[in-house]
C-alpha cells in the first residue's frame, strides 16, 4: 500500500514540477486536493444533485431516518472514530485509487467479498463505505448484501431488528423505508434485515435488480457486502449485478488454493483488486497488530493475491 501512495505522490509531483512533500501534513494536503479534484471532475458527469432530488423515486432517500452510531471500541472503524490514523489513511488511498479507476469505466456498485469467513471483508466495506461518503459532492451507500451472517448493523452499534433489504425484496417495506442516514458520516446504509430462510431464492425473486437500479439513481456510490465467495452461491448472484468486485484476504489465513478458485468462479475483468488484510510487513508489523488493515492492489489487469 505504501509503494502505491509513494507512486501517487510522485505522479502528482510531476504534474505540478514540484518536489514531493517531506512531512505527514504536506502529504495529506496532497491527497485530499487530489480526492477533491477527481470529486470534482465526476460531479460534471453526474446528474446534478438538483436534478436528482426532483425524481419522485431518488428523492424520498434524502430524509430518510438517521441513525446514531454507537460503534464498540474494537469495532475498528477507523474512518468513522480515527480519521487521522494511519489506517484511516491507507483507505482514502484505496478510495482514490477507485475515483481515478472510475474515470475510465463505469464504476458505481462495488461488491467486497472474501474467500471464507473471518477475513475481514466486511470491515474493509464498512471503512471504504465511509471515506466515500466523505465527498460532499457525490453519495455513498453502505449496503449489507449478507443475508446469512450479517455484521454491519453490530460494527456499528445499531439496532439488528432494522427492517432492510431482506423486508423490501419480499414487499413488506418500501425501499425509502429501509435506507438510514449515518448521524455524522455522510454516508446512507441499507441493513440485511430479517434472516431469510433461503437467501439465494429470495435474491432470485427479480426484484433486486430493480431495488438496485433505483438506489442507482440517487447514489454515486454503492458499497456492497457479500457474502464469501466460496462456501455459498449469493456473492456470485451479486457479481453479475456490480460493475466491479475487491476480494479481501487474510494474510496467514487464507490459502493459496483458496484465491485461485475464488478468482475463477468470476469473470476477472471485474476484479477490481484484492486487499490483504493483517498485513506483517515490518514497516507497519506495529499499527496493523492494532488495526489488521493491509495491502491494497487496485487496477484494471487482474492483479495477484501477493504482497506488493
Amino acid at each position: 500500500m505504501s509503494q502505491i501512495f509513494e507512486a501517487l505522490q510522485r505522479a502528482e509531483a510531476e504534474r505540478s514540477g514540484g518536489s514531493l512533500p517531506k512531512n505527514a501534513d504536506s502529504v495529506a494536503d496532497l491527497l485530499q486536493g487530489v480526492e477533491q479534484e477527481i470529486a470534482r471532475k465526476q460531479s460534471l458527469s453526474e446528474l446534478p444533485a438538483a436534478a436528482k432530488a426532483e425524481s419522485p423515486k431518488a428523492g424520498s432517500f434524502a430524509s430518510a431516518k438517521v441513525l446514531l452510531p454507537a460503534p464498540a471500541a474494537d469495532s475498528r472503524l477507523v474512518c468513522l472514530t480515527d480519521q487521522g490514523s494511519l489506517a484511516a489513511e491507507k483507505f482514502r488511498v484505496l478510495g482514490l485509487k477507485l475515483r481515478n479507476l472510475r474515470e475510465r469505466r463505469k464504476l458505481k456498485r462495488i461488491a467486497v467479498t472474501g474467500t471464507a469467513p473471518e477475513e475481514g471483508k466486511s470491515l474493509v466495506a464498512a471503512n471504504l463505505a465511509l471515506n466515500q461518503a466523505r465527498s460532499k459532492v457525490l453519495k455513498t451507500l453502505l449496503l449489507d448484501g449478507d443475508l446469512r451472517r450479517p455484521t454491519l448493523s453490530s460494527r456499528f452499534g445499531f439496532d439488528r431488528s432494522l427492517p432492510g433489504l431482506s423486508e423490501c425484496l419480499r414487499g413488506e417495506r418500501q425501499l425509502a423505508e429501509v435506507v438510514y442516514k449515518v448521524s455524522g458520516s455522510g454516508l446512507w446504509f441499507l441493513p440485511a434485515g430479517r434472516l431469510p430462510e433461503n437467501p439465494l431464492e429470495l435474491m432470485q425473486t427479480g426484484r433486486l435488480p430493480e431495488v438496485l437500479d433505483r438506489l442507482g439513481e440517487f447514489f454515486d456510490w454503492i458499497i456492497i457486502d457479500t457474502p464469501p465467495v466460496l462456501p455459498v452461491a449469493d456473492t456470485t448472484f451479486w457479481m453479475k449485478l456490480a460493475d466491479g468486485v475487491l476480494v479481501v484476504i487474510r494474510e496467514g489465513v487464507t490459502e493459496k488454493k483458496a484465491i485461485e478458485r475464488a478468482l475463477d468462479s468470476f469473470d476477472r475483468a471485474a476484479l477490481l483488486g484484492v486487499v490483504v488484510n493483517s498485513c506483517s510487513r515490518i514497516e507497519h508489523t506495529d499499527y496493523y497488530s492494532r488495526y489488521g488493515q493491509a495491502t491494497v492492489r487496485t487496477g484494471e489487469d487482474p492483479p495477484s493475491a501477493e504482497n506488493e
